[in-house]
């Protein structure tokens, strides 16, 4: 029930291709979000994304508890996809400002 949940989530709040293929999307992890972070800093971590210019993923996929990318909450339960293709991770550094 979770993955389809997600699954649907990726195909009503996110806009094609910022995102892998639906396979993908059910690989998640989660994140409780500790003072001081930044979706910045989280997408730079490396057991999430290991680069912070991936951080519109971490965004996208959970707009329904965040509201502007530049304010996030101690304790805000995040969920990340994992196992992001090539394609989406350049979407998501260009729309970052990636050099």
């Amino acid at each position: 029930m979770r993955a389809a949940g997600l699954a649907w989530l990726a195909a009503v709040v996110l806009p094609a291709g910022l995102l892998p293929a639906e396979a993908a999307v059910t690989q998640t992890i989660e994140h409780v979000v500790e003072r001081g972070e930044t979706l910045w800093s989280i997408a730079a971590q490396a057991d999430v994304y290991d680069d912070p210019y991936l951080w519109p993923v971490i965004y996208r996929f959970n707009r329904d508890q965040i509201v502007d990318p530049a304010q996030i909450y101690p304790e805000q339960t995040l969920v990340i996809p994992i196992a992001l293709d090539a394609e989406t991770k350049a979407r998501a550094r260009a729309e970052a400002g990636a050099p």
